[in-house]
């Protein structure tokens, strides 16, 4: 992750896990990473130094955003059911977080050469966001609500936020359209 401090508590509320919720999602990152160096072949690591890392309140603010994409992007799909075909693969989480992968794909913009922007990105950013994302799946994963339809939208819930874990770490590690394709093949 980054050098300097993530936010801690934004005024709207999003927090970064801590304690042993934090170390449960760094540690599902770190293992789903692990997974993606196999099927690739090869180390993410040279891409993921972050140079100029974010000004604090606007570290915050863009953190705050990914945060509320995400929530109104599921609420939506949950709302409108638009994006409910099949049994959900990488497309349909695409298609429910339309918003916010562009919004990824602008914390991290890349050259014409395919390399990252370094002088306009901001990949601590997006770190943070995965972490987040990665907390709230553990928290999917071990909730236990008592309500049938309540345990069916957090499985929802749950497999959508897995998927788009994975999108975000492809957009964040620079993989290739040929290495996602070899990932989901898998």
């Amino acid at each position: 992750m980054s050098e300097e401090a993530p936010p801690t508590r934004s005024d709207a509320g999003y927090v970064l896990p801590s304690g042993d919720l934090g170390v449960a999602a760094r540690t599902l990152i770190e293992e789903r990473l692990r997974g993606v160096r196999r099927s690739v072949d090869r180390d993410l690591a040279p891409v993921d130094v972050v140079l100029r890392p974010t000004r604090s309140e606007s570290r915050t603010h863009l953190f705050e955003e990914a945060c509320e994409l995400y929530w109104t992007e599921l609420g939506w799909e949950e709302e409108t059911g638009e994006e409910a075909v099949g049994s959900g693969g990488a497309e349909l989480t695409e298609m429910v977080f339309p918003g916010l992968l562009a919004f990824m794909d602008a914390l991290l913009p890349r050259n014409t050469n395919g390399e990252p922007d370094r002088d306009r990105e901001h990949r601590d950013v997006a770190h943070d966001f995965l972490l987040w994302l990665a907390g709230r799946l553990v928290e999917l994963r071990s909730a236990r609500p008592e309500a049938l339809e309540e345990r069916a939208r957090m499985r929802r819930q749950e497999a959508t936020t897995d998927e788009l874990i994975d999108l975000v770490a492809y957009r964040l590690y620079g993989l290739t359209s040929e290495e996602v394709e070899r990932i989901q093949e898998r």
